[in-house]
């Protein structure tokens, strides 16, 4: 459930317009209404509702224009917000690749096997190719894992 919910404030954090684009957004919206309503009030042949509707129409440019004035500033908070979201995400990110199985396969492909891995595979492979020196072989792996050192015990 606590995925669920900081995806959604990702997106919806994402998906938020700046304050000056909203109230443009809107003030167009509100001269198309009164655009609408103003020809059916020339249609009822009514003066006073052309009049009110010209108003709107006239204020709602008004809005338009001072919108573009307006300065989108953002809480200090909303920074930290957004960049503790952008983290959660790439960490999520990074936790499904590596449960999936993708993260074996990205260390396959770009050669990310560690150094002690690498020198038991060599052990390991020595001993095939040789097996005299099988105990060698056991003895390194087992002192390179404490796990299957453990193991090899129990």
């Amino acid at each position: 459930m606590g995925k669920g919910i900081l995806m959604l404030c990702f997106v919806l954090l994402l998906g938020c317009a700046s304050t000056p684009e909203q109230i443009a957004t809107d003030s167009q919206d509100i001269r198309t209404l009164a655009e609408s309503s103003r020809s059916r009030f020339v249609g009822h042949d009514d003066p006073e509702g052309v009049a009110e509707q010209t108003a709107i129409i006239e204020k709602a440019g008004a809005i338009s224009v001072a919108a573009a004035a307006v300065d989108p500033t953002q809480p200090a908070w909303q920074g930290t917000l957004e960049l503790a979201l952008w983290t959660a995400l790439l960490l999520t990110l990074a936790v499904v690749v590596w449960q999936t199985g993708l993260g074996t396969l990205l260390r396959r492909l770009f050669n990310l096997i560690p150094e002690r891995k690498r020198s038991a595979a060599k052990l390991l492979r020595e001993a095939v190719e040789h097996p005299e020196n099988i105990r060698e072989a056991a003895a390194a792996i087992r002192t390179a894992d404490p796990l299957i050192n453990a193991a090899w015990k129990g």
